[in-house]
């Protein structure tokens, strides 16, 4: 185990939160570490030169600060565990699998590793048999148990929904920034202060498209740059829609969804191609409960987008062109280069193990996946699909207004837009996700969501309760939610 500098600064960091910081700063402490998945903050040299990344490195310090006696917070970790049932089978299942199963049908199949091979073949497979990834897949789940549990028990506390929007906001500008000032002093001097954060044992794919460099910031790839920063588009496009802090969210969606768009990522244009789909979807089938001023408004970005492409085409025809041909280079063509043909293959792998396990599995780490939910059937079977598809719907929760528009009550709106944008901050790791665990945007999306919305339930239905020996409880628990900020005085 070697600590590394960046595991150092957090170190310092982490460890005047637990000291002096308060919850919004552990959740902020967190939440950014995110932003720095293709860094290393502790080398295990030891697990096949694995890495702890250092959002699982911060969950040491947010643990600390949230088991200080006098916290307040310890009361609501079963609890976080009951609200969040349906991810918790799923992480366990997936924990259980990826021990048990690789030694159950260990020399059964071949797969296609985690870890590539250099045998030059895009199609090469191994018996199956356990290794280190499997150990690294059942760290990562739990590692994003724990971001769910800590999440939500932060987000209990009164005033941390307008918190975590702040965050969002702020890790929306911190990303694009960072991400076309590292494309603009690519190969000069200053890229040795990006590759500094870019000391994990990723491959590094530094390369160009067309001419154009390949946005990716801090992160080792446009891929993995273009996921994170679609949750972070989405999740404040969704905030925006429903009017929370409109002026501040909108910003971050805009400059978010450009610098999305310029990424050359077609991780990127098939994740904005779908949200359009759904925003406009959202808007023709549901009108009665549209926000049609805000469709306008997108609608009427679109339109400037157009007009000043119209502009550069005028002014600069060799440039539009040249983008034109990078956007068909990366989606339409691109269905048909050794890239694509190998994702396929690994995603197919996806089906052939549940087929050949007959709906198991064959454990979590086994196989190189380019799906998630390919990633989840081969992996954990029958039982992860169905644990995982219970969370979704959990997230959307379709009959209730606040998944759609904004409503009376913010917090109620602001878990709307978290659910939502959760469920649809997976669309990257669809196409692209080699192993079966959800991002940790996921994580922090889904657990603020569940962490407000389900509460206003809970305040109707102690509001229904029967007069007589069940009046006390329901006094003690509109109480309780009152302390905790979630219900109206």
């Amino acid at each position: 185990m070697e600590l590394t500098i960046i595991g150092f600064a957090m170190i310092v960091a982490g460890g005047w939160i637990v000291l002096a910081g308060g919850l919004r700063h552990a959740l902020g402490f967190l939440m950014f570490s995110a932003l720095f998945n293709g860094s290393s903050a502790v080398d295990l040299p030891a697990l096949g030169g694995s890495s702890i990344p250092p959002v699982q490195f911060a969950l040491l310090f947010v643990y600390l600060r949230l088991l200080l006696p006098g916290g307040g917070t310890l009361p609501d970790l079963p609890r976080a565990m009951r609200a969040n049932r349906w991810f918790a089978a799923f992480a366990l299942y997936g924990v259980a699998s990826a021990f048990i199963l690789p030694r159950m049908f260990a020399g059964l199949i071949d797969v296609a590793p985690m870890r590539a091979l250099m045998t030059g073949d895009l199609f090469a497979t191994v018996p199956l048999e356990p290794t280190s990834q499997n150990l690294t897949a059942a760290s990562y789940f739990i590692g994003a148990l724990l971001i769910v549990i800590a999440v939500w028990s932060m987000m209990r506390r009164q005033g941390m929904a307008g918190t975590m929007v702040a965050i969002l906001v702020a890790m929306a500008w911190f990303h694009a920034v960072t991400g076309v000032v590292a494309t603009v002093l690519r190969d000069t001097p200053g890229d040795a202060v990006f590759d500094f954060f870019r000391n994990s044992n990723y491959a590094q794919m530094d390369d160009a498209v067309g001419g154009f460099a390949r946005i990716r910031g801090v992160l080792p790839e446009a891929s993995t740059y273009a996921s994170v920063g679609f949750a972070l588009f989405v999740a404040n496009a969704e905030l925006w829609y429903r009017s929370v802090r409109s002026r501040r969210t909108g910003a971050a969606a805009l400059v978010m969804g450009l610098v999305l768009f310029f990424s050359t990522s077609s991780t990127a244009y098939l994740a904005l191609a779908f949200y359009g789909l759904v925003f406009a979807a959202r808007t023709l089938a549901l009108p009665q409960v549209a926000d049609f001023r805000k469709a306008r408004i997108a609608l009427a970005a679109l339109f400037a987008a157009m007009f000043f492409g119209a502009i550069l085409l005028l002014v600069s025809p060799d440039l539009i062109r040249s983008l034109i041909d990078v956007v068909k280079r990366m989606t339409v063509e691109k269905s048909a280069s050794d890239s694509s043909l190998q994702r396929v293959f690994w995603a197919m792998q996806g089906w052939e193990a549940f087929k050949f396990s007959w709906g198991i599995g064959i454990g979590a780490g086994s196989f190189r996946s380019s799906s998630l939910l390919y990633a989840i059937l081969g992996s954990m079977g029958v039982i992860g699909v169905v644990t995982f598809a219970m969370y979704l719907a959990g997230l959307i929760q379709p009959g209730r207004r606040s998944s759609w528009v904004a409503t009376d009550d913010e917090l109620d709106t602001v878990g709307g837009a978290l659910g939502v944008a959760a469920v649809l901050s997976i669309v990257p790791a669809m196409v692209n996700s080699p192993s079966p665990v959800p991002g940790v945007m996921f994580a922090f999306l889904a657990a603020g969501s569940l962490a407000v919305r389900p509460r206003m339930v809970e305040v109707r239905r102690a509001q229904r309760r029967p007069a007589g020996q069940h009046e006390r409880l329901a006094e003690e628990m509109l109480d309780e939610l009152r302390q905790e900020g979630l219900a109206r005085p």
